[in-house]
């Protein structure tokens, strides 16, 4: 059996009955949408910011409910983009649930499978190269994609890969179990394609029932606007008063956070706008935080260097000079150091690594213990191993746990957005 985190965090994970009392309209949808609610939602809800964050991404990052009512052809490409970006980010939680959201949009089996049509084919070969580490997106795969869509769909499946950034981080770092409705509508098909559940599934895993996943229809449609109007009066509530526009949003940011964040000037579309913003308040509020902004924003700078991702690097050092005293600079350089080297794979060797941080001043066993979390989280795949759950969960709380993995997730989000704004802004 693979520990995980998730096992970890089960004691503390908030029962589907209370989350069914608060939230019934957005599980509700979920479930409309790929056919169970996720298993990930208990865990969240332990940091209540990081519940929140998750249910404001995803129905404006995936443009929902609007591209439920979309074009057929449009919404089966945006899901092949969604199972592909998490095939290369080797989530095979995400992979299982963005499959059965692909085929009940309308893509094939076929184009699931390996068969494409040239249009597909540009589709996959975005999804994927932007979603490696470090990103491998060119200019000739957005070229590919602007010979089959319109600026504004393109713009739209980038938001859906990105947004699958956030997934895959968070379900492949915590591990969170894979339903067992989910092996049973997919398995079958992507096990032919090499997928396997790895530490999703306890044991060996079984299709216990065939599924035969149905296509978008009238019923679908009449079961998601009986839903809407719950889960929409909960976005509004949790997003009242913030702006939806650049520069408002870039200004709104900087005086909440101290930080403008100046990757908002890209995007057009106002929920998009309004989702980040609040996200990023919500996720960089002191008030809230349950291991600090300063140990927080070091841990990202840490996912920023395993990536690769240089601008980002830069924006979440010029964030963490508002927690982080000039004079203490040099931990950065320890930092890089860290992110360089590969995650320990003992304890002892966890305990080195922590050791070393607690030499900076002002770093707590639990900022170290959080800072190494960071660590093995960062890649895709995560390298979150028995030493580092060992370790790390025995300093840190489960809140403090899932906000540092929620943290590294919406900066995972950032970081594939950012990989194409700044490509695209090449030719501009």
């Amino acid at each position: 059996m693979t520990t995980t985190l998730a096992s970890s965090l089960k004691p503390a994970s908030v029962n589907f009955e209370t989350l069914h009392k608060n939230y019934h309209p957005m599980l509700a949808l979920v479930k409309e949408l790929i056919g169970v609610v996720p298993a990930c939602d208990p865990i969240l809800e332990i940091w209540p910011t990081g519940f929140r964050t998750y249910n404001i991404l995803v129905p404006n990052m995936f443009n929902l409910p609007n591209t439920i009512f979309g074009k057929k052809s449009f919404k089966a490409s945006m899901g092949l983009a969604m199972y592909f970006s998490s095939r290369a980010a080797e989530c095979p939680y995400c992979s299982a649930h963005t499959c059965s959201f692909a085929l009940r949009r309308g893509a094939t089996t076929e184009a699931i499978a390996g068969k494409r049509t040239p249009k597909e084919e540009a589709v996959v070969a975005m999804a994927e190269a932007l979603s490696r580490v470090p990103a491998e997106l060119t200019l000739a795969h957005c070229n590919s994609m602007s010979s089959h869509f319109s600026p504004s769909e393109v713009e739209q499946i980038v938001y859906s890969i990105s947004m699958m950034g956030f997934l895959n981080k968070f379900m492949d770092a915590i591990g969170v179990e894979l339903e067992q409705e989910a092996i049973n509508d997919t398995a079958d098909l992507i096990s032919k394609t090499g997928w396997k559940p790895g530490k999703h599934v306890n044991g060996t895993y079984r299709v216990t029932e065939k599924s035969t996943l149905k296509t978008d229809s009238l019923l679908t449609y009449l079961r998601v606007v009986r839903q809407a109007p719950g889960a929409v009066r909960l976005e509004k509530k949790w997003t009242k008063d913030v702006p939806n526009s650049y520069p408002e949003a870039s200004e709104f940011l900087r005086k909440e956070t101290g930080h403008s964040f100046p990757i908002l000037k890209n995007i057009i579309q106002p929920r998009v706008v309004l989702a980040l913003t609040t996200v990023l308040r919500d996720n960089l509020n002191a008030e809230t935080t349950e291991v600090g902004l300063r140990t927080k924003n070091l841990a990202g700078y840490i996912f920023t260097r395993v990536v690769s991702n240089d601008q980002l690097s830069a924006e979440v050092r010029s964030m963490s000079s508002n927690y982080t005293p000039k004079s203490d600079d040099a931990i950065f350089e320890t930092l890089d150091q860290i992110a360089r080297a590969g995650t320990p794979g003992d304890v002892k060797s966890c305990k080195e690594l922590m050791s070393s941080l607690q030499k900076h001043s002002g770093i707590t066993e639990k900022d170290a213990a959080a800072i190494l979390l960071a660590r093995a989280a960062s890649p895709s795949p995560a390298e979150v191993n028995e030493a580092v759950i060992e370790t790390t969960t025995a300093h840190l709380g489960p809140a403090g746990i899932v906000e540092i993995i929620v943290w590294l997730s919406v900066l995972q989000l950032l970081h594939r957005l950012g990989s194409y704004y700044t490509l695209v802004k090449q030719t501009v």
